[in-house]
């Protein structure tokens, strides 16, 4: 799965969430059952889960609370923060193998 295709499913979820150095277990179990139902279905569910976990951990560490809520104001979302999204979730590709 090409990174750059999850922004779309990314920036939603991402910014809907609290930011802090580790979210809560029911908000990366949120974001990651709103992930693998959003991302296209060419992998198979425990990949996805895998993944999506994986995002929601790099993300959290990432971001802090006002740049995902600056990020869901914005329309479209300002690309240096998407980079940074799409850095942030790169190194799960592996994940997806």
């Amino acid at each position: 799965m090409n990174n750059r295709h999850l922004i779309a499913f990314f920036a939603p979820l991402a910014f809907a969430l609290p930011a802090a150095a580790e979210w809560s277990a029911d908000a990366t179990a949120e974001f990651t059952r709103e992930c693998v139902a959003s991302a296209p279905s060419d992998h198979s569910e425990a990949q996805l889960k895998a993944y999506c976990e994986c995002a929601a951990d790099k993300i959290s560490s990432e971001f802090t609370e006002d740049e995902l809520q600056a990020m869901g104001r914005q329309s479209p979302p300002d690309p240096a923060l998407q980079r940074r999204l799409l850095n942030a979730s790169s190194s799960c590709d592996s994940k997806l193998q």
